[in-house]
């Protein structure tokens, strides 16, 4: 015989959900708008349904969730995390199409992954079309109106990143010598380098600060890959002008006998016309997690 269907009532699991949050009916009830007896009803049709105590009370208090409480907590959180996202795709239709994104390659290497996750879950309609290169060529893209939005490198006192053109400042940060643990490239000379392609601002920057210093330099190490650049340098091959927030495991700050570095910035800007609900929320989980407002797993 096949078992019976049941299904679970959506407002029941919502009351669920908001007692484990807030710890108490009468919290659950202001945040859903709904009176203290009406949720203690809620709760008892759902125990009713499920067959099982859902919470352990104390004198009129909630103690907790019991054992098959937690279990149906987990899924109420699954469950209406699903749903709605559903709803939210079909109430704001417009949150469908395709979205140009424009950026440099480190950013795939650090907050990118987690964005994207984000992004997906709230758009998970849109269509994200990703080019990763030089921020000379985003810049490009982003003015010739090829990406609805653009995330480029900066140098402080560059035209572009005092506002023209729709570009404003992103984020801004402090750049260092970085070496492998143990290399002594930082002490040969020609200084052996580790740059991206010509064109790079990291690169640009050092070059700069070391021809003001008179140190003569060569290229070890070109490419276009972060990863590649970042295994060269741990390595020992040569040094590298990076942001310190770039410094991975196997690498090290030099801090003496270089010349100082200005900080680098990222710059930003929509795309031309009306601007994307789904490029202002890309743009907005960028912020976030550069400024630290989310947490890194």
């Amino acid at each position: 015989m096949d078992p019976v269907i049941r299904n679970l009532d959506m407002d029941l699991l919502r009351a669920l959900v908001a007692i484990a949050d807030s710890g108490s009916f009468s919290a659950a009830a202001l945040r859903l708008g709904r009176t203290q007896s009406a949720i203690s009803l809620q709760i008892k049709r759902l125990e009713e349904a499920v067959g099982q105590p859902l919470l352990e009370r104390c004198q009129g208090r909630v103690v907790g969730p019991t054992a098959e409480g937690r279990v149906l907590i987990d899924y109420s959180r699954r469950i209406l995390r699903l749903n709605d996202e559903a709803c939210a795709c079909f109430a704001r239709p417009n949150l469908v199409g395709r979205l140009r994104l424009g950026l440099p390659e480190e950013l795939m290497e650090s907050v990118f992954p987690r964005v994207l996750t984000e992004f997906t879950r709230d758009y998970p309609r849109v269509e994200l079309s990703v080019r990763c290169d030089l921020s000379v060529r985003i810049t490009a893209l982003a003015e010739a109106g090829e990406l609805d939005l653009a995330i480029a490198k900066g140098m402080p006192g560059e035209s572009v990143v005092e506002g023209s053109n729709g570009w404003r400042l992103l984020n801004r940060d402090p750049m260092a010598w970085l070496a492998g643990e143990g290399s002594n490239a930082m002490d040969r000379r020609p200084l052996p380098l580790a740059v991206f392609h010509e064109g790079c601002v990291f690169r640009m920057a050092a070059i700069t600060a070391l021809a003001a210093r008179g140190i003569s330099w060569r290229p070890a190490f070109v490419g276009g890959s972060y990863t590649a650049l970042r295994h060269a340098v741990a390595a020992g091959l040569a040094v590298t002008p990076l942001p310190r927030s770039l410094k991975a495991l196997g690498l090290v700050e030099v801090r003496a006998g270089l010349p100082e570095l200005p900080a680098s910035e990222l710059i930003v800007r929509f795309g031309p016309g009306e601007v994307l609900s789904s490029a202002r929320r890309l743009l907005e989980l960028f912020e976030a997690y550069l400024h630290g407002d989310i947490e890194h797993p």
